[in-house]
């Protein structure tokens, strides 16, 4: 079932890929969609049936035609209904993300589509406390450091300055780079990102 989810996924970023060239062979770029560098803040759940909330920035930098460079960040507020379980109490459950990547974007008349690489950090930090009337009241927290990469695709569409903007990032730690145990897989399905937002054009 697994092995069939990462099929429909593979085969979704390819179809993707083969319009875009499609559309470009047909269409001339137009200067609405050719932004030199942008910012574009945005707010997206993982697909771990939506239990986190995401807020995200992407400054993307295109130095010339289909080449482009990217800084994602995001602040992840993590199990955002899971606060309260058998007298154990969530004090907060927060992940910082950092990315770079490279890559590149393919301009449409009114729209433009960007694939990248990225590689980065992932801080993550979490405090629960057991408050039962039977027992003394107990606190622990765990904070981690840990690798972040994977491939980005970030649609565009908009005029002149301003634009609407879609993202989905499919990280690829710790399955396959970790190990080729196809039980991490879990792990990279529980922290794709699907995210929405604006952005506005800088020079």
């Amino acid at each position: 079932m697994k092995n069939q989810y990462l099929l429909l996924l593979f085969f979704l970023i390819a179809s993707t890929y083969a319009f875009a060239q499609e559309e470009m062979a047909s269409k001339a770029p137009n200067i609405s969609t050719g932004r030199l560098l942008s910012i574009e803040p945005g707010i997206g759940i993982h697909t771990n049936f939506g239990t986190d909330v995401l807020m995200t920035t992407l400054v993307q930098w295109n130095p010339i035609q289909r080449l482009s460079f990217a800084s994602h960040s995001s602040f992840n507020i993590n199990n955002v209904t899971a606060r309260n379980f058998n007298h154990i109490t969530t004090d907060y459950n927060y992940s910082i993300n950092q990315k770079f990547g490279a890559g590149t974007t393919l301009n449409g008349r009114k729209t433009s589509q960007t694939f990248l690489l990225m590689a980065g950090v992932k801080y993550t930090t979490y405090q629960e406390t057991l408050r039962n009337p039977d027992l003394a009241t107990a606190t622990a927290s765990i904070k981690s450091l840990s690798p972040d990469y994977g491939l980005m695709y970030s649609l565009k569409r908009g005029w002149k300055k301003y634009f609407f903007t879609g993202r989905m990032y499919v990280p690829l730690f710790p399955w396959p780079t970790k190990g080729s145990n196809i039980t991490y897989i879990d792990g990279n399905s529980n922290n794709i990102a699907l995210e929405a937002g604006v952005g506005i054009k800088i020079k």
